[in-house]
């Protein structure tokens, strides 16, 4: 099974080295699913990082901001 979803969030904490903005954010995701005898036995989560680090203001080298 797969499934698609967007979470929204303040950054509130250090994340990736980049210091908290106080900034809401939202955050696409593909989560992949695998299922045995009706349960979820296994989880593979793909969420766009890059995207995440675009709204917070940083580039894409791992939390260093931008100067703009």
């Amino acid at each position: 099974m797969v499934t698609r979803f967007r979470s929204h969030g303040t950054h509130k904490g250090e994340f990736q080295g980049l210091a908290p903005t106080g900034k809401r954010v939202e955050v696409a995701e593909v989560a992949i699913y695998r299922i045995e005898n009706g349960k979820i036995v296994e989880q593979w989560g793909f969420p766009d990082i890059l995207g995440l680090q675009r709204q917070l203001g940083a580039d894409s080298s791992m939390g260093q901001t931008s100067e703009k």
